[in-house]
């Protein structure tokens, strides 16, 4: 038994209606989808994107959503998912950071400072090695300040590209500072 408003929104979607039936999804569900994921991530601007990507999903499935029985259900564990998902990222790549023993460039210790340059040149050097569009993906987002919805739309590519991008970045600079940091330690035990 289908909840009422999946119902007209099947029925909008079967009657070709379609931009009726975003409408419907929109206005029942956005805010408090948003509330429900800003309550997850603190933050108003990811919820925002996970809130009108987990949308715009579910008004692509058009004629799939007969499966969905209860459309709210669906809706607040498909934003429940992606903001669990958003945290999980943002924690690794704050692993990724405070992984990285960065001293300050302005060191009175000259052993610091070289230190402090070939741990920049190493990351510099593992973003320069990147694939040309996980590079231009990645400086944009990590570099530029810009949003992924940005980016996505910039490039004419999925949010979803971004991210799986984004962790193909960070998953070969965490490599290359992992490397860097046994070398170091290497060269201490010699």
């Amino acid at each position: 038994m289908l909840d009422p408003i999946t119902k007209v929104f099947t029925d909008l979607i079967a009657e070709n209606r379609e931009s009726e039936a975003y409408q419907l999804l929109y206005s029942q569900y956005h805010a408090t989808l948003l509330d429900f994921s800003t309550a997850y991530l603190k933050a108003r601007e990811p919820a925002e994107e996970i809130v009108n990507d987990v949308l715009l999903k579910v008004w692509q499935m058009k004629g799939n959503i007969v499966e969905i029985s209860n459309l709210r259900a669906y809706l607040f564990t498909a934003v429940r998912n992606a903001s669990l998902d958003q945290l999980a990222r943002w924690k690794k790549e704050q692993r990724l950071l405070s992984g990285i023993p960065l001293r300050d460039l302005t060191a009175e210790d000259p052993e610091s400072l070289v230190i402090s340059m070939e741990l920049y040149d190493c990351i510099r050097n593992a973003i320069n090695a990147l694939p040309p569009r996980c590079r231009q993906i990645y400086e944009m987002v990590r570099l530029e300040g810009m949003r992924n919805k940005d980016v996505s739309e910039k490039l004419n590519i999925s949010v979803n590209t971004i991210d799986v991008q984004l962790a193909i970045a960070l998953k070969r600079l965490v490599q290359a500072v992992n490397i860097f940091n046994k070398e170091r330690t290497l060269s201490k035990e010699v």
